[in-house]
Order: structure tokens, then C-alpha cells, then sequence
């Protein structure tokens, strides 16, 4: 019983490590799919973070998804990871880590060889070299990546491409180009369903209007500018979580500018449509503006409307808490402090405070200078970019020459080995081949002696159907000049009738002569007897000579000739004229030429062809007849 009890707790042992090992494996499986999902899913909540402004929390889940990427073996997806990450630290002013990713992304792109790798890595340093403002380079890589995705089409990356080329361009007041990218670029974006995207890129495409209306000023450009605001405020209101709400918020902001600039504000409307679109920007955008950038153009609007009403203390009061915000920031913006500043110094210098006055004109004079150093810092930053970039292409140059040179050496490796078995098998191939030739050309002669064999057969088949058909032939020349000797009988039999008759009818007319007709019948006769004679004795003559004239005649019909018709053919070939057919047919002129009109009807003629000069030329030995046709 012990051994038994032993046995069972063994099996019962091994169901149990078998459950747990199933369900470890389960775990296994489940985490490396929940991988997979875990970093598009952070992926996904970054995007969601970043169009919030909550910038913290975007880089907490791109650090999260970075972490997990390692182990993770989808090369697009870290792609995708790398150009985000590049692009937040652009955003939050920290340049050389942007370039750390970005150089990570081309590396990624090196390594793997896939084209949508290619495309991530393009277009993360045209995103990197535009925020440095380093147009040629941003050109230069943006144009790299549509190159790639020419023959890969991928529209999300397709998108951003043109987008910064809009960019680019905008900067340096090129319109036409600045036009075609911001449209390819709203192209590209409703392709893709990126709508912050097209967001952004309908507001480009106002801004395209207001230059050009600026430039020409067409009243056409001037109503296109609310009108594509209008529209990148609907994708907003269409899809409210996939539009940043600061791009919702700056739509709002140009439109307000737009009331202010080119309508009239001193109309109640149009002041009204101002503070709409002003509020609108506030309500959105404020809590998450965290270095009132956005609330101070918002202030900006409001307090030019208040100073427009005469209300210099409201305006005043959007004007410092302004101000302050902006001093308060983390990250502030000179240029709206600028602006804040000389608002405040123009303010008070209609108050007559011309102490506030020239304090903020200091202080805006202050803050140019900030611009100016952060102006040559950027400068800096383009100018050591494009020394990296420039020593990156020439690394770039040296690892291509040096694969290229690798490459060369293992194709002349290769090409010796290759020319050594080829060399071996040539020689194999040689000898076997003398012995090939030798059969071949015993077949070869065997082959000419039968072809010479079937070639003597050939040609004494067709000697023998030769002499067949020349017997055939014979024989129904033989058949056509009996037949011919049977007419000549017939006719002679008929013509001797009826001279017998005439004679007859001669011997009774004499009874009937008077002196005024005596001689006249017996002439009559004679004439009427001799003509017969001549034409029966041309005809016979013809028909012995020209046998062969009645066989075209019957193919050129169809054989639809009557006997009678062929008669006249051949009487028209002896050159008789139409009264002399007439009198050895007995009929009436009218009816021969009658019979003549349908002849050429049968032979199928032209009714410009004369039928007696064709019939007389039609057995002459050149074929006349078939140029007269």
C-alpha cells in the first residue's frame, strides 16, 4: 500500500508542475503580447499627453515605452519612438538631447536597411534641423524622406514631410512653394487621418492667403484666410481628441488677429467677434498654458478692444496680468514680453504716466536683448549643426566607400573562384563534348541523306502531279475544240438553211419584181448571204485561233453569259459594228446595244471602260484587258 500511495503523490506531484509550468508559459506568452500592446498603447498616451501641453507626463510614458523598445523587436515602432522623443526635447528647448535620438533614429535606419526606417529617420532631422531654423538642412532631409516614400508610400510621414517644407518655405516668403507644400501637406494628412495635423495644416494654408493677399491684394485672398481658420476649427470640433487644444486655441487666436487687422474694429460687430475668438482661446487653452504664451496674445486682443472702447483701466489690467504671468514662466517668451511691455509703455504714455512709460520701454529694450542672444544662440546651434551634419555626411561618404571597397574585393574573390570552376568544367565539358560533336554529325549526315531521300520523293510527286495536271488540261482543250467543231457544224447547217431558203424566197420574189424594183431583191440576198458567209467564217476562224477567249470571258462573269451574249463578245472582238451585229443577228440596233449594256454589267466594268475595245484587246498576248479594267 505505501508503494502505491507513493506512486500516486508522484502523479500528483507532476499534475501540479505541469499546471504550473502551463500557467508560467501562459504568463510568458501574455507578457510578450502585452509588450507589443504596451508600447503602442504608451505610444498612444504620450500623443494624448502632448495634445494636452502635459509635456511631463509625455515624456513619463515615451520613457516607459523607450524601456520596454529594448528587448522589443519592431524596428518601426522604435522608429516611431525615437522621432517622438527627438521632437519632445525640441519642444522643450533641450537640443542636444533631440540630437541623441535623432542620431539614434539614423543609426536604427543603418542597421535594419527597411525603407519606413529610412523615412523615420529623414524626417526626425528635418523636424531637428527646422526647429534650429536651419532651412537647407530641413530641405534637404524632408525631400530625402517623400524620395523614400515615392516607392513606399506611408502618408503619416508623407504629412509631416511637406508640412515642414511649409515651414521652411513660409520663412523665406517663397509663396508658390509655401502654397504646394501646405496643401500636399492637408493632402497627406486627410490620407493619413492625422488631424492635428490637418489642423496645423489648414491654418498654414490662411497664412498662405494672408501673404498673398498682403502681396496683391486680391479680396479673394483676403476671404480664404477666415475661411481655412474656420476649417481647422471644425477638425478640431469634429475630433476633439485627436486636435491639440493649443492648436484649436491658436486657430481661435488668428482668427481674432485676422477682425483685428483687416476688418474695422472700431464696429461693435467686429470688436465682438474679437473678444468671441479671444475668450474662445482662453476658455480651451488656459489651464494649460503654462508659460502664458497663448493667455498673453489672448490679454494682447482684449486690451487693444478695451483701448478701443476708451477703457484704459481694463486695459491696463489684461496688459500686467500679462505681465506677470509671462515673468512668472519658466520658459518665458521675450517676444511676447515685447509686445506686453511696449502695449504697457503706449498705454501709459496716453495716460500721461511718462515715468511707467520709459520704465517698460527699458524693460522692453531688456527683453529685445534677450531675443537678440537667443537669436545668436540659435545661430550657434544651426552653425554646429551643420558642422555635425557635415562631418555625419562625410562619415556616411567613408562607410560607403569603405563597403564599397569590401564589396569590390569579394567580387574579385568571387570572380577568381568562379573562374576556376569554370575553367574545371570547361575542361570536363570539352572532353565530353568531342564525343558529342562525333555523334552529332553522324546523326547530321544521316539526317541529309534522309532529307535528300524525301526531297527526291518530294519532287517526283510533284513531277507526277505536274503531268497529271497538264493531262487534265489537254484533255479539256481536246473537249473545248470538239465542242467548238459541234458549233461550226451547227452554224454551218444553219447558215446552209438558210440559204436555201433565201434562194426559195428569191425564186418566188422574182414573180413579184416590177420595173422600178427589178434587181433590188436578188442584190439583197447576195449582200445578206456574203455577210453571213464573212461573219460565220471570221467566227470559225476566231474560235480555232482564240479558244482560250470564251474561258476568260466566263470567269470574269461568274459564268452568267448566255451563248448568245458570248456570240456578241466575239463579234465585238472582230471589230463588227453595232449594225452589222445587228444584221447578222436579225434584230433591231437598239437591242445589241442593249445586249452590250448588260455584257459589261456581267463583266463588271466601269461605265467609263468602252466594252468593243476591251473585248478586241481582251486575248492579245500583254493582258491589255487587265489594264482597262
Amino acid at each position: 500500500m505505501s508503494f502505491f500511495n507513493a506512486l500516486r503523490a508522484i502523479q500528483q506531484s507532476m499534475g501540479r508542475l505541469k499546471i504550473y509550468f502551463s500557467f508560467l508559459l501562459s504568463i510568458i506568452i501574455w507578457q510578450g503580447f502585452a509588450q507589443e500592446e504596451t508600447i503602442a498603447g504608451l505610444l498612444d498616451q504620450a500623443y494624448q499627453a502632448r495634445l494636452k501641453s502635459d509635456y511631463d507626463s509625455n515624456v513619463k510614458f515615451l520613457k516607459k515605452a523607450e524601456s520596454l523598445s529594448i528587448s522589443a523587436d519592431d524596428p518601426r515602432q522604435r522608429a516611431k519612438l525615437l522621432m517622438e522623443l527627438s521632437k519632445h526635447y525640441l519642444v522643450v528647448g533641450h537640443y542636444d538631447t533631440s540630437k541623441v535620438y535623432s542620431d539614434q533614429n539614423r543609426r536604427l535606419a543603418d542597421s535594419v536597411r527597411l525603407p519606413i526606417n529610412r523615412a523615420y529617420a529623414y524626417v526626425t532631422q528635418a523636424t531637428y534641423f527646422n526647429y534650429l531654423n536651419a532651412g537647407e538642412l530641413a530641405v534637404e532631409n524632408a525631400q530625402k524622406t517623400i524620395d523614400v516614400l515615392r516607392d513606399h508610400p506611408f502618408p503619416a510621414l508623407e504629412a509631416r514631410a511637406y508640412y515642414i517644407l511649409y515651414g521652411v518655405y513660409s520663412g523665406w516668403n517663397n509663396l508658390e512653394r509655401c502654397e504646394k507644400y501646405a496643401e500636399l501637406a492637408i493632402d497627406r494628412a486627410k490620407l493619413a487621418e492625422d488631424y492635428e495635423l490637418l489642423a496645423n495644416a489648414y491654418s498654414a494654408k490662411s497664412v498662405v492667403m494672408e501673404f498673398k493677399y498682403n502681396q496683391e491684394q486680391k479680396t479673394d485672398y483676403l476671404d480664404s484666410i477666415p475661411k481655412y481658420l474656420q476649417q481647422s476649427m471644425e477638425v478640431y470640433h469634429e475630433h476633439p481628441d485627436a486636435v491639440a487644444v493649443r492648436t484649436y486655441a491658436i486657430a481661435n487666436i488668428n482668427m481674432a488677429n485676422h477682425f483685428f487687422r483687416y476688418r474695422e474694429p472700431k464696429k461693435e460687430d467686429t470688436r465682438a467677434s474679437i473678444v468671441h475668438y479671444a475668450e474662445e482661446a482662453r476658455r480651451v487653452y488656459e489651464r494649460f498654458d503654462r508659460n502664458y504664451d497663448v493667455m498673453a496674445n489672448v490679454n494682447g486682443l482684449l486690451a487693444e478692444v478695451a483701448s478701443i472702447e476708451g477703457n484704459g483701466q481694463v486695459a491696463e489690467s489684461y496688459l500686467m496680468n500679462s505681465y506677470i504671468h509671462l515673468i512668472e514662466a519658466k520658459v518665458p517668451s521675450y517676444y511676447n514680453l515685447t509686445n506686453v511691455t511696449q502695449g504697457l509703455s503706449d498705454l501709459y504714455a496716453r495716460q500721461g504716466d511718462s515715468q511707467k512709460a520709459l520704465y517698460y520701454q527699458k524693460k522692453k529694450e531688456e527683453f529685445n536683448q534677450k531675443i537678440f542672444d537667443q537669436a545668436r544662440m540659435a545661430q550657434a546651434n544651426k552653425l554646429e549643426a551643420q558642422y555635425e551634419n557635415k562631418r555625419l555626411m562625410a562619415e556616411i561618404r567613408d562607410a560607403e566607400q569603405r563597403a564599397s571597397n569590401r564589396r569590390i574585393q569579394l567580387y574579385l574573390l568571387a570572380g577568381v573562384c568562379i573562374s576556376l570552376m569554370v575553367s574545371l568544367l570547361l575542361l570536363r565539358v570539352s572532353f565530353k563534348n568531342k564525343h558529342k560533336l562525333q555523334t552529332e554529325r553522324n546523326l547530321r549526315l544521316q539526317q541529309q541523306k534522309q532529307d535528300m531521300e524525301e526531297q527526291s520523293k518530294l519532287q517526283l510527286q510533284l513531277q507526277q502531279q505536274e503531268q497529271a495536271r497538264l493531262l487534265s488540261e489537254q484533255k479539256l482543250l481536246g473537249m473545248q475544240m470538239e465542242q467548238l467543231q459541234k458549233e461550226s457544224m451547227a452554224d454551218a447547217l444553219q447558215i446552209e438553211r438558210k440559204n436555201r431558203l433565201l434562194l426559195q424566197l428569191k425564186e418566188k420574189m422574182k414573180k413579184l419584181e416590177t420595173e422600178d424594183n427589178i434587181g433590188y431583191i436578188d442584190r439583197m440576198i447576195k449582200e445578206e448571204m456574203r455577210l453571213e458567209e464573212r461573219v460565220e467564217q471570221s467566227a470559225r476562224e476566231f474560235k480555232n485561233i482564240h479558244p482560250e477567249f470564251f474561258q476568260k470571258l466566263k470567269e470574269q462573269s461568274g459564268d452568267r453569259l448566255s451563248a448568245l451574249e458570248l456570240k456578241h463578245c466575239a463579234y465585238m472582238h472582230l471589230k463588227l459594228s453595232t449594225k452589222e451585229m445587228a444584221a447578222a443577228f436579225h434584230i433591231e440596233p437598239k437591242s445589241v446595244r442593249v445586249s452590250k449594256y448588260r455584257i459589261k454589267q456581267k463583266l463588271h466594268l466601269d461605265k467609263d471602260v468602252d466594252l468593243d475595245r476591251y473585248l478586241q484587246e481582251l486575248s492579245e498576248p500583254m493582258g491589255n484587258s487587265d489594264r482597262t479594267v
